[in-house]
């Protein structure tokens, strides 16, 4: 498992609310990375940020914005 340094730049990916993308620090990495988090993912640190996040410990999770066509 890893261990979460911060996470920012929450946004849901669609109007439902079923995932949303973020950019996760990680102890163990020097860098940030882009990730996709939903509820229904197997990885302990994946559940972790989607229980906190959706609590509100990362800040406000920014809406859905539709891409235009």
């Amino acid at each position: 498992m890893f261990t979460i340094q911060y996470v920012k730049k929450l946004q849901w990916c669609d109007a439902e609310h079923t995932m949303f993308s973020c950019n996760v620090k990680y102890y163990e990495f020097n860098e940030e990375h882009p990730s996709g988090i939903n509820a229904t993912d197997d990885y302990a640190h994946i559940k972790e940020i989607w229980a906190k996040a959706n609590a509100g410990k990362y800040g406000v999770i920014a809406e859905y914005v539709p891409i235009a066509e």
